[in-house]
């Protein structure tokens, strides 16, 4: 089974934050919770597709940061590298534990261009970014207590989930995949009561689960030695359902979506990142 699993103008006082000698990170407050961002980002040790993705990155934490007040509370990082046969995901950062500060609903890039000043090249990128937010406080007595049995997998090894909640809720698993789909673990077809008990441990598989034959095995794409995916839990207080099977993107906008309804004391995230390395 394969592995799988975030303008008419109002003028609005600048955050800028300085990259380089002269060139600054800009943003500004644009009408329905739309901001434009331009970030800088110096291309040294890294590609232009790296600095591209970090831009990006930035970008979003800055649209955040400026809707909330505070900073993004993300629990993954953005991974990106060169080779074809390496890590090449840069989507991890979309789907990380936002929730508490914002969440990137939409996004669109405006312009890219190099400048090269002073001997350094900067990768600049302009964005249009929309932000949304849950509704209420988060509850600091609600947690997940989750780990996988490894952070290193060979391909073809089985993986094991362990989760303990705080509170009693219902919980469901997403795989984000390094071929860019997700996928909804649990609730499944073999086990669709997600009710958890407060304090109780959530293996997946469970000792049922194996007696069955279900397995959930990590696997490299053909031409990779290594690749990084996420496991997503979601745990709410009431039944909400959510389940999704699709291409990261939809899956993203729909996960978004479906957070930013729910009240911020009425829901918990955990993102737990596992690499895979060819045998």
């Amino acid at each position: 089974m394969k592995k799988i699993i975030f303008v008419s103008i109002i003028l609005f006082s600048f955050a800028i934050c300085c990259y380089g000698n002269d060139i600054q990170s800009e943003i500004e407050k644009l009408p329905d919770d739309w901001y434009l961002v331009k970030v800088p980002v110096l291309i040294e040790n890294i590609t232009p597709e790296e600095a591209r993705e970090k831009a990006i990155q930035i970008a979003c934490n800055m649209a955040i940061e400026e809707f909330v007040g505070i900073k993004v509370t993300g629990r993954t990082s953005l991974i990106q590298a060169e080779s074809n046969n390496a890590i090449t995901m840069d989507h991890f950062s979309k789907l990380t534990n936002q929730t508490s500060c914002g969440i990137i609903l939409e996004k669109e890039i405006i312009e890219e261009e190099n400048v090269t000043q002073d001997n350094h090249i900067y990768k600049i990128l302009t964005l249009k970014v929309k932000v949304g937010r849950q509704p209420g406080e988060d509850d600091p007595y609600f947690t997940l207590d989750a780990s996988l049995d490894k952070d290193y997998y060979q391909d073809g090894e089985q993986l094991f989930l362990e989760v303990i909640p705080s509170k009693d809720c219902y919980i469901t698993v997403l795989n984000i995949m390094s071929d860019e789909n997700v996928a909804t673990l649990f609730p499944n077809e073999f086990r669709k009561d997600n009710f958890m008990k407060a304090n109780e441990e959530f293996r997946l598989p469970n000792e049922n689960d194996t007696k069955m034959g279900i397995k959930f095995v990590v696997g490299l794409l053909p031409g990779k030695e290594e690749d990084s995916e996420i496991i997503k839990i979601i745990a709410t207080k009431e039944l909400l359902s959510f389940s999704i099977n699709s291409d990261y993107k939809t899956a993203l906008e729909s996960l978004q979506n479906w957070l930013v309804k729910i009240p911020r004391s009425e829901v918990e995230e955990v993102d737990l990142q596992y690499f895979i390395l060819s045998k």
